[in-house]
């Protein structure tokens, strides 16, 4: 893999201590095994790429893992802002994929051998705290801290955004939609799929985590299905039935999307838009939900995004009828007002409606 050709011929022995194991191998053994097949493995291997490069003009590629301490982080960050201009926010984005490698070789894993038979592995019994927050490594920095996120667009600005995508961008527009509906980040949505583990009709709610996955910090709750939402995956399974695809709402030359990112920002910077990202709708929704009026509780918005994870835990609460109504209708109301400054119908219902009617006449389709 690409990972492997980054840690080279590198080998650790058999020992788990941080000392014996080498920090490129704990980074690819992570690679390897866990971050390749998640959407964020590009961002992992530039990451990677970074460390690689800071230790084979720091440092040594052979380097162990004990050796990224808290001063070699440090000297880390330095040279990360004196050569690349990375800003404190990067720089403990690329960080914490250091983090990240040293967790999971602490972690009993199953992986295959040469001969394709299963074993377990652990790589590492210990290993150093990485600093992984902007704020700190501002501090050590000493750089202005990191400013909280802003932008948001306005009413005007994302109604111009939907207007012009055309049929060429249907998943563009159909991520767009997902993301109102559940405010998830954009890799739960790119994994989101109209089955019924996820899709509960019968109670009107979604598990936004796919059955078999492990729920992690980034933690993806239990939410109410709204009316709009529900209207769309109906009207996007007539599509899929028609054309035999998996039920999977974004799906490109028969198989499901795994990356929507450069569209997206290419798409917002033809909009004049180019601080509009993927991840904006999630803090777009929080924002103008958190402004109805009358307002809508604390509580429930932090179990819609999935920050309360005690509570959105309770298995039974979601059968509740009024298993965050409040935020169900907000989300509702929020669409609603975004369709005053957009012409395309952000209403599923609107679309049917707004379709010729067909009827045959002498082996001829007319509309």
């Amino acid at each position: 893999s690409g990972a492997s050709a980054l840690a080279g011929a590198a080998k650790s022995d058999t020992s788990r201590s941080p000392d014996r194991v080498m920090l490129l191998v704990a980074l690819d053994h992570y690679y390897d095994h866990d971050v390749s097949k998640k959407p964020s493995a590009d961002q992992a291997f530039r990451s990677i790429s970074l460390v690689k490069e800071f230790l084979e003009e720091k440092m040594l590629p052979t380097a162990s893992v004990s050796a990224f301490g808290p001063i070699r982080q440090r000297e880390f960050m330095t040279w990360a802002r004196d050569k690349h201009r990375h800003s404190a926010n990067t720089i403990a984005r690329n960080l914490s994929v250091v983090s990240a490698a040293f967790r999971f070789g602490k972690r009993v894993v199953v992986v295959k051998d040469g001969l394709g038979n299963d074993q377990e592995i652990q790589l590492l019994d210990m290993a150093p705290d990485v600093v992984t927050q902007a704020k700190r490594v501002a501090e050590l920095l000493d750089l202005p801290p990191p400013r909280p996120r802003e932008w948001l667009p306005t009413y005007e600005e994302f109604g111009r955004f939907i207007d012009a995508i055309d049929k060429r961008k249907e998943n563009l527009f159909r991520f767009v939609i997902l993301s109102l509906n559940t405010w998830a980040r954009p890799s739960t949505v790119l994994e989101f799929r109209d089955n019924e583990e996820t899709v509960n009709r019968r109670f009107g709610t979604i598990d936004l985590n796919p059955p078999g996955r492990r729920q992690t910090i980034k933690y993806r709750p239990k939410i109410r299905l709204t009316s709009n939402l529900l209207g769309w995956l109906d009207e996007w399974k007539k599509d899929e039935i028609e054309e035999g695809q998996e039920r999977a709402p974004m799906m490109w030359d028969g198989v499901p999307i795994t990356a929507i990112k450069r569209t997206f920002i290419r798409h917002a910077e033809e909009c004049g838009l180019p601080e509009f990202t993927p991840g904006t709708i999630r803090h777009f929704m929080a924002t103008m939900v958190r402004r109805q009026k009358p307002p809508v509780d604390k509580e429930q918005r932090d179990v819609w995004l999935g920050h309360d994870e005690k509570r959105t835990a309770n298995a039974y609460e979601s059968f509740d009828p009024d298993y965050l109504a409040d935020y169900m209708q907000a989300t509702e109301q929020v669409i609603a007002d975004l369709q005053k400054h957009t012409k395309r119908p952000l209403f599923a219902c609107k679309v049917r409606a707004r379709r010729g009617f067909k009827v045959l006449e002498g082996g001829r389709k007319l509309a």
